[in-house]
This record gives structure tokens, sequence and C-alpha cells, in this order.
């Protein structure tokens, strides 16, 4: 009988989980917090944080976001997202925009300017894992962080730490999700353009509006002013974003009720932080229409 509980404990132990969400209801039995050692597995770095190493299933040392969720706070769903487990020499694009991930190797840094923008909301970092050899270091962050340096891997035998093998970030939702702005450019059928104009600020002749429920704003025909912007004296029609098919979601409606004889054909809409709109050029908008038969009202289904 002892055999068999034994055999049970090991095959439960042996799941390993490399993404995670607050709906996932995956448990895991790990030993909890009183194993953890009085003394941090290295030094604790410029925001205060010390790492530990923390029990897991892995023998090779690697461990998971449900893992440390489960150490420090008895829940393997604590943290909201949890990303990918990246090798060294992978980061390239491995991280969500807007976090900057670097390395030489033996120590680590990040950083974001704000909340990091995944899917449809933004987040913090709430644990970084960094593996080296045998054993990886866990950096626990409370109230989540933005930025931090000089995270290490646990010292091997020599008394320094280990070379960095690969990284998982864990994170958690920011508690006040950050104010988004509206922009928009389109082409249309007489191959004139239109943008929004006039709002709180120009960038790159494309102006931004708030982004909220309602009319945010009117779009205006080009006059090939310069430098090249919309016309205010010349609406073409409005910006407005509302649940229009309630389905929870944001639908964003261009009409030209200002110019019914003017079509849209290929639309490029931007909604975000004005951080993340700051410099950003209209060809990279996130939402795009491509080539389309000229229409009005167009409209754009967003995903939140």
């Amino acid at each position: 009988m002892k055999k068999i509980y034994l055999l049970a404990l090991i095959l439960i132990m042996g799941i390993a989980y490399v993404s995670c969400d607050k709906s996932d209801a995956t448990e895991f039995d790990v030993t909890v917090k009183s194993s953890l050692s009085e003394d941090p597995s290295g030094p604790a770095t410029p925001a205060g944080v010390a790492p530990y190493i923390i029990p897991g299933a892995n023998n090779g040392g690697n461990r998971t976001c449900a893992e440390v969720g489960t150490f420090f706070k008895d829940d393997p769903a604590y943290f909201d997202w949890c990303g990918d487990r990246v090798d060294y020499g992978m980061f390239s694009g491995a991280f969500p925009d807007g976090l900057d991930v670097t390395s030489d190797g033996k120590t680590l840094s990040f950083n974001a300017d704000e909340c990091i923008k995944i899917g449809d909301k933004y987040y913090k970092v709430g644990a970084v894992i960094v593996k080296g050899g045998p054993a990886a270091n866990v950096y626990f962050y409370e109230e989540g962080t933005l930025s931090d340096v000089n995270l290490t891997a646990p010292a091997n035998a020599s008394g320094k730490p280990a070379g960095i093998s690969n990284v998982t970030f864990c994170y958690i939702e920011c508690e006040e999700q950050p104010e988004l702005v509206i922009a928009f450019k389109s082409y249309l059928n007489n191959s004139d353009w239109v943008c929004t104009t006039g709002g709180p600020g120009n960038i790159g002749f494309v102006a931004y509006y708030e982004f909220k429920p309602g009319v945010v704003g009117k779009v205006y025909l080009s006059a090939g002013t310069t430098p090249s912007t919309g016309d205010l004296t010349k609406p073409v029609g409005n910006l407005t974003v509302a649940d229009t098919d309630g389905d929870g979601q944001w639908e964003v409606t261009v009409d030209n009720v200002d110019r019914p004889d003017l079509l849209y054909k290929k639309a490029y809409l931007f909604v975000g932080t004005l951080a993340e709109y700051t410099g950003k050029y209209y060809l990279n908008f996130p939402y795009q229409t491509g080539e389309i038969t000229p229409v009005a009202p167009l409209i754009f289904q967003l995903p939140f």
C-alpha cells in the first residue's frame, strides 16, 4: 500500500506548468513555506528583494509560476498571467512589448515604463524565476514591480552565481488600468485621406483623443497642409466607441455623416496608452483593415 501511495505522489509532483491565469483550477502539492530557509540564496536586489530556492516537481531545478504562487501565497493561481520559460540567448521578442529584459549571462535586469499590456489588460511583474545550474532563484515581488536589476541564478560550487540558463516571468494585474487614447487614419474612395486631429495633441500628424464610450471626436479631411494633418474646417464624420452588438467588447465606428460621398477603404486605428502611442507611425497601428471595398460606416471590433 505504501508503494502505491508513493507512486501516486510522484505522479502528482511530476506535473509541470508553463502558463496560468486566475481561472486555472490546477492545484499543486508542494512543501509549504515552513521549508523555506531563513537565509536567502543570494543578495537582495536594489528593489530590496532577496531570492530564495523553493521546492518543486522538476528535479533539474526549473520552477513554475504555479509553484511560486503556491509556495509564497498558498495559491497556485495567484498570478494573473504566467509567462513562458525563455532560454538565455532567446530573449529578443520573447517578452511582452514594453518589458525590456537584458542580461550578460550572469546578471539580469528588467524595466517597463508603465504597466505592461498583455492581451487586453495591463500587468506588473510579480515574480521572476532565474534558472542556472541545478536550481533556480525565485524573486518574489509582493506588491508587483516594473523594474529591478542584478538578478542572478543560484551560486555554483565556486560560490559565484551560475550562468543563467532560462528565465520565467510571472505577472499580477495592475490595480488601476492606465487611461487609453484613440487615433485614426484612413484612405478614401477619392484617393484622399482623413485622420483624427485637433485632439489633446498631435503625434506624427495624427491626433489622439481620450478613449471613452460615446463620440470621442471627429475625423477630418486632409487639406495638404504642412505639416500634413487634417483640416478642422472639413469634418467627414464621427469616431464613436460603443458595445453596439452587446458582446461585452467595444466596437469603434467611423461614420461619414458630414460627407456622405466619401467612403473608407484602407484604415488604421490605434487604441492603447499614450506612452505606447508616442512616436508610433500610423502604419504600425494595431488595428488595420488592409485593402477593402470602400465602405461607411467602418466598424472595428476591439478584443476588450
